[in-house]
């Protein structure tokens, strides 16, 4: 749904950053998913929230916006086709070879 970048000048001087951010929005992530089941006053104007929810969950899986390559392979792979197929690029290009490579590894310090 959203793309983030990091300039390109950020990113060559600290090569880290990627995968930093990238931690950081998984954190807040999980951090509103979680929040969406605090039903002590309910965030959001909805009656039934918690079972709109958990059918969000049965039909679309409990990370129904998944973030990074692994979850968004074949949207990626697909934007990627069309984009060779309306020759707006040269070549065809993999999903990997969009992102930073630090924000594909994870590492736990």
């Amino acid at each position: 749904m959203h793309v983030v970048v990091i300039r390109r000048d950020v990113y060559d001087r600290h090569r880290w950053v990627a995968q930093s951010l990238y931690k950081a929005l998984l954190a807040a992530k999980e951090a509103a998913y979680e929040s969406l089941y605090d039903t002590s006053a309910l965030r959001f104007m909805l009656p039934w929230l918690t079972p709109q929810l958990e059918e969000a969950r049965s039909l679309m899986g409990r990370d129904y916006w998944s973030y990074g390559v692994d979850g968004n392979r074949e949207t990626l792979s697909t934007f990627l086709r069309y984009h060779r197929e309306q020759g707006l690029s040269a070549r065809q290009w993999e999903p990997e070879e969009l992102f930073a490579p630090e924000s594909l590894e994870a590492a736990v310090i």
